[in-house]
């Protein structure tokens, strides 16, 4: 059996932690070579999890036998370092966000066309237990039309890598919405079938700025050479309101410092049923769905299956890249995620809505 020839970009906590590890258990996968500008961490990332080859210039990675790459840098590379290793001929995986704007989301997938590479956008929550129950359920209309849509994901002191690239405007392009947000945005809106955003009200806050707290992720032993500068350039909390295409509302906020609940919730109104979607690792606060029977208000407790979401997500991956299949995140959905992300920031900067 031919195996999958791998090489990732970016040896950072990601990478550590799920990316490299998830190839690992797959025998179709082999990861060759790794790159990054820190020395020291690509050692250790080399020694940790035997790779052969390292590279400090990702394009010099590139043109190296390679057929599919991990992208896993910095935020605002992501379009580059995915736009340029479809270009050199290999598929791709990109860890979110997949950009910081739409335009770049629309590049990197006409690139994906011109070049008849496999794009997937890193999106793990699509493969969580919550949604394997929930999507078919919403699909065959046992739901009813889902008016109003609500996600949040929050800390009360967990600011990543504090001074190092996630909290540099430059590097990450903004904080907790960019970060978790995304995850538990790009959920929702699959869940309820992709609706487009229209309008998109949004503000951020920097209340934490002057006394952050490195929240440790990613993992220290995961940080081998990095520098930190100390500084919280970008915001501490950020959340949004949007008016989608269908006529429903979303409601989204995300944050890595607050003086709140900890957590991550979603929840989903259905004009014949609706379901909240609690933290999957709380056991005694389960996935639960409000319904109706014969006039009888309904709760019910559908059991969730356990699943690893980036071993998963890698999988569904391999099998695109074998298959030549379009992946399960779909372009439409990808660009709808960052177009509001994107003007959730852009209306906090000008203090108005954006009309789409």
């Amino acid at each position: 059996m031919k195996k999958i020839k791998f090489g990732v970009i970016g040896a950072g906590g990601i990478a550590q932690t799920a990316h490299i590890p998830s190839l690992k258990r797959i025998e179709e996968a082999e990861i060759t070579a790794i790159a990054d500008i820190n020395q020291e961490k690509l050692l250790y990332v080399k020694d940790t999890f035997d790779i052969k080859n390292t590279f400090t210039d990702w394009e010099k990675m590139l043109e190296t036998d390679i057929d599919a790459v991990v992208v896993a840098s910095p935020n605002t590379f992501h379009a580059q370092h995915s736009i340029r290793a479809m270009e050199s001929g290999k598929d791709v995986l990109c860890e979110k966000p997949i950009s910081l704007t739409a335009k770049d989301v629309l590049d990197i997938f006409q690139t994906a066309d011109k070049t008849n590479k496999i794009f997937m956008a890193g999106l793990p929550k699509r493969f969580s237990g919550e949604a394997k129950v929930l999507k078919p359920m919403i699909e065959r209309g046992e739901f009813g039309e889902i008016y109003y849509l609500k996600a949040s994901y929050l800390r009360r002191r967990g600011i990543p890598g504090l001074g190092t690239w996630f909290t540099s405007k430059k590097l990450a392009g903004g904080g907790p919405m960019l970060d978790v947000g995304v995850h538990m945005l790009d959920l929702i809106l699959y869940l309820a079938g992709a609706p487009e955003p229209e309008i998109v009200m949004g503000a951020t806050y920097e209340k934490f700025k002057d006394s952050a707290i490195d929240g440790g992720w990613p993992p220290i032993e995961t940080r081998k050479g990095d520098i930190s500068t100390g500084k919280m350039e970008v915001e501490d909390l950020a959340c949004g309101f949007v008016k989608l295409s269908n006529g429903a509302t979303l409601v989204i906020e995300a944050s890595w410092s607050g003086n709140s609940e900890a957590g991550l919730k979603a929840s989903l109104f259905g004009t014949l049923a609706g379901v909240s979607m609690p933290d999957p690792s709380d056991p005694k606060n389960p996935v639960r769905i409000f319904s109706e029977n014969n006039g009888v208000l309904t709760d019910i407790l559908p059991e969730i299956p356990t699943t690893d979401v980036f071993y998963e997500e890698m999988l569904h991956f391999i099998d695109c890249v074998k298959t030549r299949k379009e992946p399960l995140i779909k372009k439409k959905e990808v660009v709808s995620v960052v177009k509001i992300i994107e003007n959730i920031y852009k209306s906090a900067e000008t203090g108005k809505p954006i009309i789409l």
